[in-house]
């Protein structure tokens, strides 16, 4: 059995969010106090309206960065879990496919899938990351395939 665990990068941690809030929290209030001192009365509160928007964006999009994928490789099933659903395949079946991007500079789109039915692995990894990923998963099913020892198929 392998499991690789798929998650985007995330150096920021709880901490160092708080750190960053609070310094930027000193820099914008201490600018719209020095506005409102020199006559702009009304910076104080649109400087609290753009705090108050960039810490929803901030925290957003750090809570989705925990957010990743598992797929874990056994000889009798393939399995695809994110976000509390998953995708199961037979690994005899099993297809990786790396797509180019739809236009030139656009990322590629990394699919592992059988019968008509993919599951789209690592949409946040950079193109080389998913090339290599993609090159993980090959080997790990065709590792699983060999010490399985047959199709699955249920021949006797």
């Amino acid at each position: 059995m392998a499991t690789v665990a798929v998650f985007p990068h995330r150096s920021l941690s709880r901490a160092g969010l708080a750190v960053y809030f609070a310094a930027q929290s000193i820099a914008t209030l201490g600018f719209a106090l020095l506005a409102a001192w020199r006559g702009i009365v009304l910076a104080p509160v649109f400087a609290l309206l753009v705090l108050a928007a960039t810490a929803w964006c901030v925290v957003r999009v750090w809570r989705a960065s925990a957010r990743g994928q598992l797929v874990t490789i056994t000889p009798r099933d393939v399995e695809i879990a994110a976000a509390g659903a998953a995708a199961h395949y037979h690994p005899y079946w099993v297809r990786v496919r790396l797509e180019a991007g739809r236009w030139p500079g656009w990322p590629s789109r990394l699919w592992v899938g059988s019968h008509g039915r993919e599951t789209e692995v690592g949409a946040f990894l950079n193109d080389a990351e998913r090339r290599e990923l993609a090159q993980r998963l090959e080997r790990l099913l065709r590792d699983a395939n060999s010490r399985n020892g047959d199709s699955g198929l249920g021949t006797r």
